[in-house]
């Protein structure tokens, strides 16, 4: 017979299977680890290195093979660059692959595909070939989190044809139902597609390019991964996200006119449904995926072998434990993906404009991207992402920001030159899920507004993917307990082989051998023990319903045990929602009585320039401060309610005057030239006033029309308005503007100006008020100029009126719960989307910040602007303290801080000299400073976090980022907040605390019922009561199972073994009984403890515990069955066949007996996470029970329960209390084991925290506290104290008359590369060094500064910029040698005086 040559198809074939069998043990051995099921998702902990997957690329043997060996040495990306970015591989079906495989399936009897089912990547690289993204079949996405563990997606790619327009299969392609189009169409919208399709000779598939347009081509490759649609780009040889109409400009998206029928479906085709669609799974979907869980497919195993060995009883004792286990779970897992689908799904009718300007009704699930709809007047809410082309919409965006403030939407302007960004023109932006509460626009013309995104893609939609795609949380106690097991099982495995060979060399039968030696295993890892493991958290589950406190992930209450630190939003959270009005401070202006309010009301004059705040408007006099809080908002009514800012809400309200609108429809009142009136309200008499008893102080008519609206910007920090007295001259005009008090100074006349006005201000702001500013002035202009005038021209020469004091309340319940975290070492950070000066005084007033403790500010640029910052530009931080009390100290400096104030200003505070020091400070963190130190300064980024108490201006998708930069540090984090903008950080959180019943309750596993964040601490209790419960019940659990398996060893040296009754009154009445009531001791009610218990199995104390009781029973077995030998009445076991009675066997059961009760007493720990033992009612009746009859039975028992153990009674009483004092001797030896060794002194000298916390923010904290010369906070003269390297560029000072430039180095990549031993690493960014030097223009050019010094002088300045890459001149360097500076690093700003530098410098 001839060979195949080398070229055959034969030996191509075996080629291919003979290398494919080689690999498949590098697949499983790279692939397999120590990994948790998620549906369709595996999380598998990172070993170290990751591993070069040499095995799977690097041994094909086809052609093909080896260019996908080339290809996948550069490992391709989804989303680069991005937030979510994910590696993918691509995959081919390989025949003989799949063939090799099943064979191996069907002679492993499915228990490979059992595994595959577990690690369904596995299954793919097991069946198919690495190629190249042209060319998959299914995609492997890999995501990565923390550098700890991966998350696999196994995805086919679908290719569509245009084709598909010529079939049948047409609307189901769509995401079209018939019976749903035919309800809400009249069934006329697929008769009007299919007439489309019969005037378009050839149609084609639509795929949206990057710059908004549609291209159109005949088939398309994509795949659906995290709800998201990843399309083939043939332009750059990848899968790119599919986008909505985000990134075109402005003026294409104005000049959409809606899209026809066809088009529609066209785009449909690609985008799916619009909708945020929850699938709910099956009942018998979910009950194969929990029986085939890793723990019940042990137990199946388990049960099977005891039915084949007659032990029936305790068979069907874990068979109901499972099934209600399992009927549990599945009821939970329901209940909760329907009150998330009734949470998130919803459904209307829009009205879409079509070609040719007809207008038409479709159900919202058919909108696509570029159609053109018409917005309802009111009461809507949004179901996808829109940009306003007409009219303004006002929208309440709580489920986005957490605050129920009235939004108003104006038109996104209409440029070439511009291209539409989301943050940029949020404000023209409906985002889905939205409220419309009111749209305006000329007469009964329509608000119309084109679709950017549907579905998943929408900000809605990203909302629910957060919660539907949780980062995966360390649950390390259950992580560790994976470890122990598996130690267990190798225990279980050395007693297989030992039972193996020990009954074979004594001839057992096969049949016997095989279920002996099974039979072991199920005694080493016991089946019972997730069962046992469930029953304790049901019971913490109990009593936090019981406290009000709603759970619906069990699994999470042993995490609460471990946390160390706990993030709380602070409106609704920490405080009442919205705001109260405190009072008012006029000035003698804003009274309107001049110089004459000394002698009218001596009461109130305090102090040059302000009068006595007042709390009532009665006390207030009638005058311009009191029109300016009347006039200067930007409320409206709607339905005949008050609609606007709480803020303006709370102000206007507070003067109890009206408002009046043009009597025209509300949703008419679009660019209304009839000016809205104010007036005092009816009942409104000043009678505490002397000389106003009525309103004549501003005239006789007090009628006020507000006549223009300039709206608040956070950029400008102001608002105004312009106004005008009805039936006054018309050309007397007023402007009245409010705003941040620094703002408003600065517009304002000096002479108008308190001289003491920072003291004053202060005053407020650092007793946790919110201040505003009111000016005003005086126009002479013409109604048509007032509605044509530019603010800037009206907005200054303003004359100050005084301030406006608004005050956000604490819950009563907040400073108590946070001295209760403080006081058990639970770092407490504060997370919200308000302004950063009130967040401080918030945490300030509630103790979050102690009074001793130092603020410093992290600011960036954009903060000064008043802008969202941009990920990709890279911007500087700013560090400056903010004051600590009202007034500054005498000894103390002043220095300007960048802080937002009530209305998004930048608050000036004051420097002060603090006890505290000087390394004891804590960090105030504003959104966009997060933002910018994650992406461009990492190293600083853990210090910022590690000292942060207050994040300021975080976005939904900032918290969460927070939340798990947190844990990377080794923070156990726990989450609490009230909004729907929450959901993403507590589905992050290791524990997430909802107080409402809202979206946020959804994403949480935590729902309190009481409003206030007692819970937390309760939470916390109930958790380390949980915590230590379930450490207590694994580590009996363990001993329960080797202290079997001794006793079975030990019996196995004689042939001997435990009779089936035995085995059952242990394992249904001993352990069962211990197992079921472990869990009912209640939480320490005592005060919370600094150290909290310990969730790491695998560490000394537990092991120490667990073999120090090891040799304790195993030395009180082998004593008692060496001692039963050697007495005189002592008879050998005859071994015969199921008759296992002998001395031995009873002086081993009844030892063990004893031992299982003892150690269930040993490890029930009390104080200071639990109540004593004693106190548990079910605990202590089973003792004594079990103690009782167990006693019984060793030393008297009847002839029945002799017969029913198959005991052989020793002759003697006296042997009998023998083995009963061996049992007391080892549980006296126990008791100082546990409570000696293991809790005073191992644990004692050993901390609980986790490496990663020791590793990571407890080392950060000790090197700050170290550290002296970091942060480097702006001292008065603007020069940097303290040292840095972590800035890109700093300032170069030069004296006043030079020019200066600048000189930057461009951003530094931060992508992932692979070192040399493969492990994934971030590049390491480089920093520029410099240093302000005042030095002509001509002398910059080589200037590489390395020195620092701080003057005392002052001196006039510019500032430029210069980076250190640029080559050095020698006669600088020597200028700067011998001047005698300092060289201490790289600053964002140094000065050096001008004395200190040759003359020729300072020219």
């Amino acid at each position: 017979m001839a060979r195949p040559t080398s070229g055959s198809p034969a030996t191509s074939v075996w080629h291919k299977i003979r290398l494919w069998c080689e690999s498949y043990p590098y697949v499983l051995r790279d692939s397999i680890g120590t990994n948790a099921r998620f549906e369709d998702q595996q999380v598998e902990l990172l070993k170290g290195k990751s591993g070069s997957n040499c095995h799977d690329n690097g041994t094909k043997g086809s052609s093909q093979d080896e260019t996908s060996t080339d290809s996948s040495q550069f490992p391709e990306f989804l989303n680069y660059g991005e937030e979510d970015e994910m590696e993918i591989e691509g995959y081919k079906r390989s025949i003989g692959r799949t063939v090799v495989t099943w064979i191996f399936i069907v002679l492993t009897a499915g228990l490979l595909r059992l595994i595959f089912h577990w690690w369904p990547h596995l299954m793919l690289k097991a069946t198919h070939n690495r190629c190249p993204l042209n060319e998959v079949e299914k995609v492997l996405v890999i995501e990565q989190y923390q550098q700890k563990y991966k998350r696999y997606y196994v995805k086919t790619v679908y290719t569509i044809s245009s084709d598909l327009f010529r079939t049948k299969k047409l609307f189901a392609a769509a995401g079209l139902r018939t019976n749903q189009v035919n309800q809400h169409t009249d069934g006329i919208w697929d008769q009007k597609l299919e007439q489309e399709l019969k005037n378009i000779a050839s149609p084609k598939l639509a795929v949206p390019k990057t710059d908004g347009s549609i291209k159109e081509t005949d088939s398309i490759r994509l795949f659906t991964c995290k709800k998201l649609r990843y399309v083939w780009d043939d332009q750059y040889c990848a899968f790119t996200k599919l986008q909505g109409f985000d990134t075109a400009r402005t003026n294409l998206l104005h000049q959409s006119t809606g899209l026809s029928i066809f088009q529609q479906c066209q785009r449909r085709i690609i985008y799916g449904n619009n909708e945020i669609k929850v699938e709910i799974q099956s009942i018998l979907r979910l009950l194969f995926l929990e029986v085939l869980n890793p723990f019940y497919v042990f137990q199946i195993f388990s049960i099977t072998l005891w039915l084949t060995d007659n032990y029936i009883y305790f068979a069907v004792a874990i068979i109901i434990m499972s099934v209600l286990g399992i009927t549990t779970t599945i009821i939970q897992t329901r209940k909760n993906e329907k009150k998330l689908q009734a949470t998130v799904q919803s459904s209307d009718i829009i009205k879409v404009r079509r070609e040719g300007g007809n207008f038409e009704d479709i159900p919202t699930e058919h909108l696509v991207p570029g159609d053109v709809i018409v917005i309802p007047p009111h009461g809507y809410t949004m179901h996808c992402d829109a940009v306003l082309l007409s009219g303004n919409c006002i929208v309440n965006e709580s489920m986005l920001t957490g605050e129920s403030v009235p939004v108003t939407k104006i038109p996104l302007p209409n440029r070439d030159d511009i291209m539409y960004n989301t943050k940029e023109h949020a404000r023209h932006t409906l985002f889905c899920g939205t409220y419309i509460i009111q749209t305006r626009y000329y007469g009964h013309e329509p608000v119309l507004a084109v679709v950017l995104r549907s579905g998943f893609l929408t900000a809605k939609g990203n909302l629910v993917r957060s919660i539907m795609y949780p980062p995966p949380v360390d649950y390390r106690f259950e992580r560790d307990s994976y470890k122990f097991v598996a130690v267990l099982a190798c225990i279980a495995i050395i007693g297989f082989i030992y039972s193996v060979v020990l009954k074979f060399n004594r001839g057992v039968s096969y049949r016997d051998i095989i279920i002996d030696s099974l039979d072991l295993i199920t005694i080493v890892v016991p089946p019972a023990l997730p069962a046992a493991m469930t029953v304790g958290r049901l019971y913490a589950q109990r009593r936090l319903q019981q406290k009000g406190i709603y759970c619906i992930s069990p699994r999470a209450i042993n995490v609460a045990g471990s946390l160390d630190c706990v993030c709380f939003d602070k409106t609704g959270t920490l405080t009442e929602e919205g705001l109260d009005l405190w009072g008012a401070v006029p000035t003698t202006t804003g009274t309107g009585m001049g110089s004459n309010y000394e002698t009218i009301y001596p009461s109130l004059a305090t102090a040059p320039g302000f009068l006595a705040p007042v709390r009532h408007v009665n006390h207030l006099p009638n005058g311009p401060l009191l029109v300016g809080m009347a006039v200067c908002h930007s409320l409206t009514r709607i339905d005949g309610d008050l609609i606007g800012d709480p803020l303006d809400l709370k102000m206007f309200e507070w003067t109890g005057w009206e408002l009046e609108e043009p009597g025209v429809a509300d949703n008419e009142k679009y660019d209304m030239v009839t000016p809205t009136v104010v007036r005092p309200g009816t009942a409104e008499v000043n009678d505490n006033v002397p000389s106003t008893k009525s309103r004549n102080s501003i005239g006789e008519n007090c009628d006020v029309g507000i006549v223009r609206q300039f709206p608040f910007s956070s950029s400008l920090q102001r608002m105004s308005v312009i106004t005008r007295k009805i039936g006054g001259h018309e050309r007397e005009f007023e402007v009245y503007c409010k705003g941040s008090p620094e703002m408003i100074v600065s517009l304002s006349i000096p002479e108008s100006v308190p001289e003491n006005f920072t003291s004053t201000l202060e005053r407020y702001t650092q007793h946790g008020y919110r201040v505003i500013a009111m000016a005003r002035r005086n126009v002479e202009i013409n109604y048509a100029k007032a509605q044509r005038v530019v603010r800037d021209e009206v907005e200054k020469d303003l004359t100050f009126l005084g301030l406006i004091v608004l005050e956000n309340r604490l819950k009563p319940e907040t400073t108590e719960a946070i001295f209760v975290h403080k006081n058990a070492g639970i770092r407490t950070v504060m997370v919200t989307g308000d302004n950063m000066l009130t967040a401080i005084s918030v945490a300030r007033e509630c103790q979050m910040i102690e009074p001793r403790e130092k603020v410093i500010v992290v600011t960036t640029e954009a903060d000064k602007a008043g802008v969202e910052a941009r990920e990709s530009e890279r911007q500087m931080l700013f560090y400056s303290y903010a004051s600590k009390s009202g007034a500054a100290d005498s000894e103390g400096t002043q220095s300007p801080v960048s802080v937002g104030s009530g209305c998004g200003s930048m608050m000036e505070q004051t420097l002060i000299n603090v006890e505290a020091p000087a390394n004891r400070y804590v960090f105030a963190i504003t959104g966009n400073a997060f933002t910018v130190a994650k992406t461009f300064y990492p190293e600083i980024l853990p210090r910022l976090l590690v000292r942060g108490s207050v994040f300021a201006r975080m976005n939904p998708d900032q918290k969460q980022q927070l939340v798990e930069h947190l844990q990377e540090l080794g923070y156990f984090v726990a989450m609490c907040g009230d909004g729907a903008n929450d959901c993403g950080a507590l589905k992050a959180a290791h524990a997430g605390i909802s107080l409402s019943e809202a979206e946020s309750s959804v994403a949480s596993p935590f729902t309190s019922r009481e409003a206030n964040i007692t819970c937390v601490p309760n939470l916390i209790r109930e958790g380390r009561a949980a915590l230590v419960t379930s450490f207590g019940i694994f580590k009996y659990m363990a001993i329960y199972s080797l202290t079997q398996f001794i006793s079975v060893i030990v019996l196995y040296t004689i042939g001997s073994n435990l009779a089936d009754r035995q085995f059952l009154y242990i394992d249904l009445f001993l352990i069962s009984i211990f197992a079921f009531t472990f869990g009912h001791t209640e939480p320490y009610p005592g005060p919370l403890v600094k150290q909290p218990p310990s969730a790491n199995l695998v560490s000394a104390p537990p092991i120490i515990s667990i073999m120090a009781h090891m040799l304790t029973i195993l030395g009180m077995q082998l004593l008692s069955f060496a001692y039963v030998q050697q007495q005189s009445w002592f008879t050998p076991y005859i071994e015969v066949e199921d008759e296992p009675a002998c001395y031995e066997n009873y002086a081993v059961f009844s030892v063990s007996a004893f031992q299982y009760i003892m150690m269930a007493i040993v490890f029930s720990q009390g104080s200071p996470y639990r109540k004593g033992f004693w106190t548990n009612k079910y605990l202590m009746v089973s003792f004594i029970g079990l103690t009782s009859l167990t006693a019984y039975i060793v030393l008297y028992p009847d002839s029945w329960v002799i017969g029913q153990l198959e005991l052989q009674l020793p002759p003697t009483m006296e042997f009998r209390l023998i083995l009963v004092g061996f049992a007391a001797c080892n549980f006296v030896i126990a008791l100082l084991i546990e409570q000696g060794l293991v809790n005073f002194i191992l644990s004692k000298r050993q901390t609980n925290k986790s490496p990663a916390a020791k590793h990571g923010y407890l080392r950060i904290d000790h090197e700050l506290s170290s550290r002296e010369d970091w942060p480097p906070v702006s001292s008065p003269n603007g020069s940097v104290s303290g040292t840095s390297t972590d800035f890109s560029k700093r300032k170069i000072i030069l004296p006043n008359g030079n020019k200066a430039r600048t000189l930057e180095r461009p951003p530094l990549s931060t992508k992932a590369n692979t070192n040399a031993d493969g492990e994934n690493v971030r590049c390491a960014r480089r920093h520029s060094s410099s240093v302000s030097i005042p030095i002509p223009l001509s002398d910059l050019v080589g200037l590489q500064p390395q020195f620092l010094a701080v003057s005392k002088n002052q001196s006039p300045v510019i500032s430029a910029s210069l980076d250190s890459s640029d080559s050095i001149a020698t006669h600088i360097n020597n200028c700067l040698n011998n001047s005698n500076f300092n060289n201490k690093g790289s600053h964002t700003e140094c000065r050096i005086p001008l004395d200190n530098l040759p003359q020729h410098y300072q020219s």
